[in-house]
């Protein structure tokens, strides 16, 4: 097996200018749902600081995988914005009741401040930990969630869908205060000099139209992208759950500099449409292959994923197609990395890349 000849940030540090590298980058998409990795409860993990950096640093010093940060959750900003939200013993926490109810909570909605509001204090002080911590040799970030997904979350999915038809512009008011929320918490993470991405699931295409996207939450989406580079100097990646090929175009028009695809859309279409202006991530599938299949799954997903997007003219990361499962098995996500090392060392060598 090939072992890795640069750190984790050199090779990122690397990936970043166009310099020559010793392998492709692999992140496995985990956070939360790995908190069994270090004996914690996922309702454990949300509620400590300390606990989230230990498991993202005991998930560094075991993988080394090419990329590490806290994320805000889907719901962690409409917390912040005063929504309920339940925290299961050992599950994925979920909305209880969302802060806008009616059509007058709207008037009463106000920005989070992340340094006093919800679980932000805690993330902040996760990622000044694990910086502190591995800031020499991990590339460190956080991750937040799109505007129009923290709407589903601050209004409830079911009102934000009907009143998109029967009262645009009470969305257009909601989203507003979310765009500056998102706008607050990435300059927090800015000024621990960190990076922004963004999730995005419920502007899927799978769950609205592309001309709904294009009214309700593109116009948000590019705000917070903007704030991010001028913020932090860097285009953020974007990723999007489900269907997205129809807003493809839109998100690299709004300056995203690395759009991650979800395992339901085929890598080599993204590097064709859109691969010669921003990075493509993705996309082994994180149900199918890696929560259930075997470690010669992973590694025949993993092979089909770097021979249809390695030479992607932006560069290519390889990647869960969206976020690894509680209960996956951790040989599956040590295979994830393993396979980046052997079919990903660059120079690449094609046959490697044949059935």
């Amino acid at each position: 097996m090939f072992k890795d000849e640069m750190t984790p940030k050199e090779r990122m540090t690397a990936f970043s200018k166009g310099e020559s590298m010793d392998r492709i980058p692999v992140v496995p998409d985990m956070g939360v749902t790995k908190s069994e990795f270090i004996g914690v409860t996922t309702k454990e993990y949300y509620h400590s600081a300390e606990k989230m950096a230990e498991l993202e640093i005991a998930l560094f010093d075991y993988l080394h995988h090419d990329s590490i940060g806290i994320s805000t959750t889907l719901r962690g900003m409409a917390e912040a914005m005063g929504s309920r939200i339940g925290y299961p013993e050992d599950n994925i926490s979920y909305l209880l009741e969302p802060v806008v109810k009616d059509f007058d909570d709207v008037d009463r909605l106000e920005p989070a401040d992340p340094r006093r509001d919800g679980k932000l204090p805690l993330l902040l002080k996760a990622l000044e930990i694990i910086k502190d911590t591995l800031g020499d040799v991990a590339d460190i970030g956080a991750s937040m969630t799109g505007p129009f997904s923290v709407a589903a979350s601050v209004v409830g999915t079911e009102n934000l869908l009907k009143w998109m038809v029967r009262a645009p512009e009470k969305v257009h008011q909601v989203m507003e205060v979310i765009t500056e929320s998102n706008d607050r918490y990435i300059e927090a993470v800015a000024q621990l000099g960190l990076g922004v991405g963004f999730c995005d699931p419920v502007s899927s295409t799978s769950v609205i139209s592309p001309k709904q996207f294009r009214s309700f939450s593109l116009p948000y989406m590019k705000r917070n992208v903007t704030h991010v580079a001028d913020c932090t100097g860097g285009r953020p990646t974007m990723h999007i759950c489900g269907k997205s090929r129809a807003l493809w175009e839109d998100c690299v028009e709004a300056g995203i500099g690395n759009f991650s695809i979800d395992n339901v859309e085929d890598l080599e279409d993204a590097k064709n449409v859109m691969g010669d202006r921003v990075v493509i991530t993705g996309n082994i599938p994180p149900v199918d292959i890696v929560a259930n299949g075997t470690v010669a799954d992973v590694f025949r997903s993993a092979r089909e994923c770097i021979r249809k997007a390695w030479d992607s003219p932006k560069g290519f990361i390889l990647c869960t197609g969206c976020q690894i499962p509680k209960g996956t098995p951790m040989e599956n996500i040590k295979a994830i990395m393993d396979a980046g090392r052997e079919y990903g060392r660059l120079p690449i060598r094609p046959e490697l890349l044949e059935d």
